[in-house]
């Protein structure tokens, strides 16, 4: 029974890869790269996986594919699911999903005793993307450094 678990966890987890690296690399390519983002897609694609539901697909992925019975079906639905994450290839697609996930709009930052507004493009580990319309700019700053608000 273990052996079955540990199988399925991971063929699933090297086909869940698959679709999130497709997934991703669309994002970076088409939205960090698009706003000048200086992220290393390791990172984005680390920072920005549950793990809970990595390992809970990984098992269902795998047992799927390893069921006799579901295998065939799962194997159309797994093509279809590579397609759908491939999907953020094409510039439209990945901008816009980049801008649902990580694109935060007008509000107020505050960076000492300077206040201004701006969109939040992207929150990393250390560093903040935000773009100031009013200097048509995007500006690069530490997470310690400010506060932000609605």
């Amino acid at each position: 029974m273990i052996n079955k678990i540990f199988n399925s966890f991971f063929l699933g987890s090297i086909l869940l890869l698959l679709l999130d690296f497709l997934f991703f690399v669309g994002i970076k390519i088409n939205y960090i790269d698009f706003y000048k983002i200086r992220e290393y897609y390791n990172v984005l694609f680390v920072d920005h996986q549950s793990y809970i539901l990595f390992i809970l697909f990984s098992i269902l992925f795998g047992f799927c594919f390893m069921q006799r019975k579901t295998s065939k079906i799962f194997a159309y639905i797994y093509i279809i699911l590579v397609f759908i994450s491939c999907l953020t290839l094409f510039p439209s697609v990945g901008k816009n999903m980049g801008e649902f996930l990580f694109r935060k709009n007008n509000l107020e930052f505050q960076l000492g005793h300077f206040k201004f507004k701006g969109d939040l493009l992207y929150r990393g580990r250390k560093n903040s993307y935000i773009y100031r319309k009013d200097l048509n700019k995007t500006i690069k700053l530490k997470n310690s450094e400010f506060f932000y608000s609605k």
